[in-house]
């Protein structure tokens, strides 16, 4: 499986990998193909491989064959080893399937030079589209973007390209929602039968709901959290506007932003609104236990991104029976009915965002039966477990019509 985001540092793509190699089949061999990134504030050294086990817990050979700084281009210098490495891998290891990730492709060598014949199965996290579309649509509405949104859009016609050429030889791809599946199709022209829905998974048993000690502490300490990458198109401006607020009526609320990226900016925004620093922290990236025990912690989680396909901040926010706030946008209304197990309000209305949270400080029943229902939500239709043995059907149906 080639991870080009995976411990100690990912994103949805790597927490992704993690949730799925944890609940494949036992009889599934696994091979991680991953590299180490370098990452200001975070070493891939805080993560020892007993650690790594704790987490996924069965045997599992990670391959790190490359390392590369946080750039926009950290990708390249592991597509190019994948190409290297991936001959040697097959024959020393007999693999049979190999699985990949879009936007990333980190096989992207690997496919157009045909250096394995292995059939491929393909996540569709994102089309380079939809990255696009969605960086052009932050940059109008606020101007300015991170770095890797404005590398994307100025690569974008070299990318995309890639893309078109890089799908061309891959043998099932997978969908992470139906709006996911439905650009799939617009975007990358593959036929219809080749694109199987497969919803994103968490494990349920690592997010689970607060301790009595905990939830008592959650609703007696109020806390907004956000979970994800600080880049424009997240929505971050948005829910920074609905601040204020929320303040008013709960000054003692805290703001708690969690993930990597240009944390500055938003600091330097949050404090021109004169909102004082006790009422909102930035942690950076932070480890897989750690995440859950923020989640626990959470009274209000909020999502005010312009897109998500299926969004896994979420799903492990509702797994941890917190109440969500999130965007009526891509992939969340497949997943949150608005007024039962979470609230969907339209992207880029602060007012409605700040009320939404308020209407879940107010209550603490409403926000109990709504985080409840949230749980139950993910329970029954987005484990990890789920996801898993989906998935495993889609690899021996692949097989099945190679041999």
């Amino acid at each position: 499986m080639f991870a080009p985001e995976f411990f100690p540092v990912w994103g949805g793509t790597g927490s992704y990998v993690v949730e799925l190699i944890k609940f494949l089949p036992k009889n599934v061999n696994i091979q991680i193909i991953t590299l180490k990134r370098q990452i200001a504030g975070m070493s891939n050294a805080k993560l020892t491989e007993s650690a790594i086990n704790s987490i996924i817990k069965r045997p599992v050979e990670i391959h790190y064959i490359a390392e590369s700084r946080e750039t926009f281009f950290y990708n390249l210098p592991f597509q190019i080893a994948c190409f290297r490495h991936i001959s040697s891998l097959q024959k020393r290891y007999n693999l049979d399937i190999l699985h990949s990730q879009l936007a990333h492709m980190p096989d992207f060598f690997v496919q157009l030079f045909r250096a394995s014949r292995l059939p491929t199965v393909l996540t569709i996290h994102s089309t380079i589209q939809m990255l696009r579309d969605y960086a052009l649509m932050a940059r109008s509405l606020f101007g300015d973007l991170e770095s890797s949104e404005k590398y994307l859009l100025f690569f974008h016609p070299i990318l995309q390209l890639m893309q078109q050429n890089y799908v061309k030889h891959i043998s099932k791809f997978i969908a992470v929602s139906e709006i996911t599946r439905k650009f799939t199709l617009e975007h990358l022209n593959v036929a219809p039968e080749k694109v199987n829905l497969v919803y994103n998974g968490v494990d349920v048993n690592v997010f689970h709901p607060p301790s009595k000690e905990e939830s008592a502490k959650k609703y007696s300490s109020p806390t907004i959290v956000y979970v994800g990458r600080m880049v424009t198109k997240k929505g971050i401006h948005v829910l920074i506007k609905a601040m204020p607020n929320v303040l008013r009526r709960f000054p003692q609320a805290r703001f708690l932003f969690v993930g990597g990226g240009n944390l500055s900016l938003y600091k330097h925004l949050i404090r021109t609104m004169g909102i004082h620093e006790t009422n909102f922290s930035f942690v950076g990236h932070v480890g897989y236990f750690e995440r859950t025990k923020i989640l626990r912690e959470a009274t209000v989680f909020v999502n005010p991104s312009f897109f998500e396909n299926c969004s896994l901040s979420i799903l492990e926010a509702m797994s941890s029976g917190a109440a969500v706030v999130a965007s009526d946008v891509g992939g969340n209304p497949e997943i949150i009915k608005s007024g039962k197990n979470g609230i969907l309000l339209p992207p880029l209305d602060s007012d409605g965002l700040a009320n939404s949270i308020l209407s879940l400080l107010d209550d603490e029943h409403f926000n109990k039966d709504m985080g409840r229902e949230a749980r139950t939500t993910v329970e029954r239709s987005f484990s990890s477990q789920r996801c898993a043995q989906e998935t495993y059907n889609i690899y021996k149906q692949v097989l099945n019509r190679t041999h």
